[in-house]
């Protein structure tokens, strides 16, 4: 019986599950075969304010600098500005780049002061990756940071070499896991170049080493070329050609001194005094122009122009780069080039327009052979013979009519970097791998130690993917010479020459060198601070508003202007009601349909738990008469029954008779046991206070609508409401009045002399 309710229950859920999976699958609308678009940039700065930065960079040197990156942010990015020393400030909210975006970000960055006493390097990159893992998040995204300092955290060397580690343990992959390039920038001698490298290769980023605050716009310009990488004209030095497709112009001209003009085809002279319809924004040591649909024709460019600059177009022949993907190539291996051509949409260009376009490449300002076309792709070997010099690759496109240019800036660098660690515990040999794109199997690497004793000592890996010893703690003073030997399989293949150079080391260390050795650079002189430090100028800002975070406002700074934070518009385009409703439709038939079926279902359900519980009820009604007795108690025949016990004389009346109601060969049964009374003390337990309040009735204001397939069989039994008043009547009753046991011999108040 259980097996045959419990089916019609199973049949209903399985109807459910594939019902439900179709109006979920109509629901989902199919994906239109259209090229991915190019996603809005993300740009996140962080700067270092420690006290540093006054004798690193005297004349702020970095300002300008990081003006022309603050203006060369494409309109539709993201953008958001941090400084930290011992605490890390919002400075600029991470919002969508406007005007007044732009405006703010220069007025606080010129406010800025170098007064910090410590260099938190790792809680600016947390503050930075702040949404992170969020459903909001999409990258790619660039964060670009500019320090002279190492980690300091605190005065104990263990505690910022344990923070130093946790930045390469934990936060750097954090970042290559989020898709989050780290641009870094290591401003004069002092700065961990070795950590900062390994920032910069481990995701993909930019690294520079400049020993003069002039050489910064360099590499903001680099920055830029991975931040909002596109498309060029080719530039000569005095002027460029534009084509019919070019549908929008950028031009970043880069000049020592002085302004500069620009004059279009029809000789219209134009600058950052009367721009006419362009978009001039001017800064120091460049100009920014801005033109949609330029005009077809030779544009001349009027000035004291340098080689950095650049002429950016968006147009429908694009190339793009799929080889190589990050900005770190291995030394002593051919340089593999691959290159794609396609339109504005992301489509690849027609076979037909390939054919008339001829490539060239150029790297480091002279002229290579080898690019070719292979089908739709360009592809180039060379040999690598640059040493750990930056590599500038150029490529130009010549359609005849048009021309197209792309550049991309890489580092040689050996397939491991070297460092040495100076803790309280001795010196650490530290060998990172070059790129997070190679993959080291099968490693057997060995330290070899000349010097007053010779020793070999074979490297361990870390977790986080480097290898390390620990020099041994007795090693006697003197010179020593420390060098790499061993092999490992890199990306298959395998590899016995790393390009790590052979490390000098005088013991004891003096006791003024830095705790990070770099061994390709000698330590530098310790920074000597003037004047006092404050950091009360500075207080810790909360987080900007994010959607899944809890929304709080910034808190500006003393030498910035408060303004009302204005939430970004939404486009003003119609909501698509009719598609979104077509693409309803089917789902809401098919749950319509679902509805009927599970209503015919379940009612039939019922029909067959009330034939069940019918069932049940004649099963117990056939018992009832098999022990010839009868469920109704207002029964005639009883009401009979009593009547002729009254008129029944009253020596008929002393007792009822057994046998009138059993039969004779039934066993006689027990005579009822008495019942006890309810006491005082019974009574006092019961709280009736919820009684008198009608608590009972407030609670059964609203009925289940269950209640009612059983009205008037349940609902007395459990009624209490009258039970004072049937106790009334009781008192009232005469219970001596025709009563059958009144006269019973052995009732002790007949046998009361009292009473008689």
């Amino acid at each position: 019986m259980l097996g045959q309710s419990g089916r019609p229950r199973l049949i209903r859920m399985r109807v459910f599950g594939v019902l439900l999976g179709l109006m979920l699958a109509s629901l989902v609308p199919a994906q239109a075969e259209t090229p991915p678009q190019p996603t809005a940039s993300d740009v996140r700065i962080l700067i270092d304010i420690s006290g540093s930065m006054r004798d690193t960079d005297p004349q702020n040197r970095r300002t300008p600098a990081i003006n022309l990156l603050i203006d060369a942010i494409p309109n539709e990015a993201t953008a958001g500005i941090w400084s930290f020393g011992r605490y890390v400030n919002l400075l600029v909210p991470h919002d969508p780049v406007t005007a007044d975006w732009r405006a703010q970000a220069r007025s606080q960055v010129a406010g800025l002061r170098a007064i910090a006493q410590r260099t938190n390097l790792g809680a600016a990159l947390d503050d930075a990756a702040y949404d992170f893992g969020f459903s909001t998040y999409s990258p790619p995204t660039d964060v670009i940071l500019i320090t002279d300092g190492q980690v300091d955290i605190a005065p104990n060397t263990d505690v910022n070499r344990v923070e130093r580690d946790r930045i390469l343990d934990t936060v750097i992959p954090r970042f290559a896991a989020a898709g989050a390039r780290i641009h870094t920038l290591a401003l004069g001698d002092a700065a961990d170049a070795g950590l900062l490298e390994q920032m910069a290769s481990q995701t993909g980023g930019v690294f520079a080493e400049v020993r003069q605050p002039s050489e910064m716009q360099s590499f903001i310009v680099r920055v830029l070329n991975s931040v909002r990488p596109g498309n060029e004209l080719p530039f000569d030095g005095r002027g460029f050609s534009v084509d019919d497709q070019v549908t929008e112009l950028t031009a970043l001209v880069m000049h020592d001194a002085g302004e500069v003009e620009l004059r279009q085809p029809d000789g219209t002279l134009n600058s950052v005094t009367s721009p006419g319809s362009q978009r001039w924004q001017a800064g120091q040591g460049y100009t920014l122009i801005s033109i949609d649909n330029p005009e077809t024709g030779r544009w001349e460019v009027l000035g004291d122009i340098n080689d950095d600059s650049r002429i950016q177009v968006v147009s429908d022949v694009n190339l793009y780069w799929t080889q190589p993907t990050g900005s770190v190539v291995l030394q002593d291996q051919p340089l593999i080039l691959e290159l794609g051509v396609a339109d504005a949409s992301g489509e690849v260009v027609p076979d037909a327009l390939i054919d008339v376009m001829t490539p060239a490449l150029r790297i480091n300002g002279s002229q290579v052979d080898g690019l070719r076309w292979d089908g739709r792709q360009l592809r180039a070997q060379v040999p690598n013979t640059y040493g750990d010099a930056d590599i500038e690759l150029e490529v130009t496109l010549d359609g005849g009519t048009f021309q197209r240019q792309i550049r991309k800036t890489i580092v040689n660098r050996p397939a491991l970097l070297s460092e040495l660690l100076v803790t309280d515990q001795g010196i650490q040999w530290r060998l990172y791998p070059a790129d997070r794109g190679l993959v080291f199997e099968q490693v057997d690497l060995r330290a070899i130690i000349e010097g007053p004793v010779n020793r070999e000592q074979g490297f361990q890996t870390h977790a986080s993917g480097y290898f390390y010893i620990n020099l041994p703690t007795d090693l006697p003073d003197g010179n020593f010479r420390l060098s790499l030997n061993g092999e490992a399989d890199v990306n298959a293949r395998r590899v016995s020459q790393f390009g790590v150079a052979p490390i000098e080391l005088t013991l004891p260390l003096p006791a003024d060198w830095p705790r990070i050795l770099n061994p390709e650079a000698l330590p530098a002189e310790p920074v000597t601070m003037t004047g006092p430090e404050t950091e009360a100028a500075f207080v810790k800002e909360p987080m900007p508003e994010f959607e899944e975070l809890s929304a709080q406002t910034p808190v500006a700074t003393d030498n910035a202007q408060t303004d009302p934070v204005t939430e970004p518009q939404e486009p003003s385009e119609p909501f698509p009601w009719l598609r979104y409703l077509l693409l309803s439709l089917p789902g809401l038939l098919i749950l319509g349909a679902f509805f009927l079926v599970y209503r015919r279902l379940d009612q039939r359900s019922k029909g067959e738990t009330e034939d069940l519980l019918a069932e049940d009820r004649g099963m117990a009604d056939v018992a009832m008469d098999d022990l010839g007795l009868t469920a109704d108690l207002d029964d005639a025949s009883m009401d009979q029954g009593i009547d002729q016990a009254r008129n029944r004389p009253a020596s008929d009346q002393d007792a009822p008779v057994i046998d009138d109601v059993f039969d004779a060969e039934e066993a006689e049964p027990s005579p009822p046991e008495r019942t006890e009374a309810p006491r005082v003390s019974m009574e006092d337990s019961l709280d009736t206070r919820a009684l008198d309040e009608d608590v009972w009735g407030e609670l059964d204001s609203e009925p289940d609508p269950l209640d009612d397939l059983d009205a008037g069989e349940d609902d007395d039994l459990f009624d209490i409401s009258n039970l004072e008043d049937g106790l009334s009547d009781l008192e009232n009753l005469n219970l001596d009045e025709d009563d059958p046991f009144k006269d019973d011999p052995f009732d002790d108040a007949d046998n009361d002399p009292a009473k008689r």
